[in-house]
């Protein structure tokens, strides 16, 4: 992992630059990435922040919901999203969004046809969140306890790491996960007693640059720990012991796995607060692993056991080297040629 003194404050990471009505640009940087591609969730997030400063004068800023379509494999460096405006209403307004790279121009149309590459497509739905308001009813799910994970912590011990029931969580050395830098903006604290299953992650975040979490920083929230088949991950001992009893193992302890989200859908439930949070507690969870594919449910809690987001994935569980290979040169990856993903 890279040390804090390498990081990127997340506001830095995710700055939007208006270029013109519908067009913005971004700079996708290193620290945010999983080998040599940026996290999805960070992009997703770069996409957000656009889109709350295109309709801020409309009054619409904040996301109630965004789908996302992640087409090619980005890459650090300078990105340009283009906005259309799909449907504009008085109470909510529906936009795309699409985030390209390569063969950038310095001015309109800004991409270049057939060799600029499209990289993520997005629609969401743009609203005041603050001025929402109907009908409201209780259900059965509740957010203030998540079954099976501790109760929520004394925020200012957990800060110090002295909580009697989340501890800070500390990336072993040599771990799989080591190339995934992305991990080094957020600090995790876990159950003391272990997670509540395998296929269950809880886990309470706060950003490691000091900075809080925004509305725009929940894509990458939402994202920022898919990792549930390593819970599955053998430990040495375990896959020799297996060998001997001459049973098979899921895949070898040393096996490195890249996770690329292929589809993300957010919903915000909650708006946060303009300065943001420090504290927000993730919980994954999936209900299938199965033939190199997987999905994820992640509910964002804030400290008062308020629901924040609600957030859906589909995951693939590739093997590192097809993070690291080389990009397709065309910008035509994503129209009818296969994505090299």
């Amino acid at each position: 992992m890279a040390t804090t003194a390498e990081l990127v404050p997340f506001s830095e990471a995710t700055r939007v630059e208006r270029l013109d009505s519908h067009t913005y640009q971004v700079n996708l940087v290193d620290s945010f990435c999983i080998g040599t591609v940026p996290n999805g969730g960070y992009v997703a997030s770069c996409i957000l922040k656009a889109a709350s400063l295109h309709l801020a004068q409309a009054g619409q800023k904040d996301v109630m919901n965004a789908h996302f379509q992640f087409l090619n494999r980005s890459e650090t460096g300078p990105a340009v999203i283009i906005i259309e405006d799909v449907k504009l209403g008085r109470q909510l307004s529906t936009i795309h969004a699409t985030l390209y790279q390569r063969a950038l121009l310095p001015s309109a149309p800004w991409i270049t046809q057939g060799s600029t590459r499209t990289e993520i497509s997005a629609y969401l739905t743009m609203t005041n969140l603050s001025k929402e308001q109907g009908v409201s009813l209780p259900t059965a799910f509740s957010s203030q306890q998540l079954v099976g994970a501790p109760q929520t912590p004394d925020f200012a011990a957990l800060r110090e790491n002295r909580d009697p029931n989340w501890a800070r969580f500390e990336f072993p050395g040599g771990s799989p996960l080591s190339y995934a830098r992305c991990l080094q903006n957020v600090v995790y604290h876990d159950p003391r007693g272990g997670q509540v299953a395998k296929t269950i992650i809880d886990k309470w975040l706060r950003p490691a640059s000091g900075e809080k979490w925004t509305a725009s920083s929940l894509a990458f929230v939402s994202d920022c720990y898919p990792y549930v088949v390593e819970a599955h991950r053998p430990t040495k001992e375990e896959a020799e012991e297996k060998a001997r009893r001459g049973e098979s193992i899921p895949f070898s302890p040393n096996t490195r796995f890249w996770y690329p989200t292929i589809v993300l859908n957010l919903e915000i439930k909650k708006g946060l607060p303009e300065e943001g949070v420090e504290w927000l507690h993730l919980r994954v969870q999936s209900k299938q692993i199965k033939d190199g594919r997987f999905d994820l449910e992640v509910l964002l809690v804030d400290e008062h056991g308020d629901l924040v987001a609600i957030s859906h994935h589909v995951n693939l569980i590739l093997g590192s080297e097809r993070n690291t290979a080389d990009r397709g040169t065309s910008g035509n990856e994503a129209k009818g040629r296969p994505s090299r993903m």
